[in-house]
């Protein structure tokens, strides 16, 4: 994760959020749940706001817009999986990754996930400021 202190302006810390999408055999859904509830656990012990893990509902396009499962290349015995880790911002950021160094529980936990997503495949990951100024 970035150590880059973003925020809206003078004061205004914007919250961020860490997303991670991947794509695992079917077969390891079972395994997969077992894991993220670990990692939920893991996550908050270190003080992330929120831990998401969302499974992919549709393959269908939409309009012109492509589906996930397509551009990470999924196939039909593979489910794409997102997980989300919640900031209030930056610097909650930096806390948190400082709160993890040097603790090694996790360490098995992310080799059991390594084995569990689809081989050869990678984890696209992004961390992603909130635009106020939308809203």
């Amino acid at each position: 994760m970035s150590n880059t202190s973003i925020d809206d302006g003078p004061g205004k810390p914007r919250s961020q959020v860490a997303i991670f999408l991947y794509r695992a055999p079917k077969e390891n859904y079972d395994a997969l749940v077992k894991i993220n509830k670990h990692s939920h656990d893991f996550f908050m012990k270190h003080g992330v706001s929120k831990f998401e893990v969302y499974n992919l509902n549709s393959r269908d396009n939409m309009m012109e817009f492509v589906n996930l499962a397509k551009t990470i290349s999924a196939s039909e015995n593979e489910d794409v999986w997102l997980e989300i880790q919640s900031y209030r911002d930056a610097k909650h950021v930096q806390e948190f990754m400082k709160s993890m160094e040097g603790d090694r529980s996790g360490d098995k936990m992310y080799q059991d996930f390594m084995k569990l997503i689809t081989p050869g495949s990678v984890v696209t990951f992004g961390d992603f400021g909130k635009l106020e100024d939308i809203f």
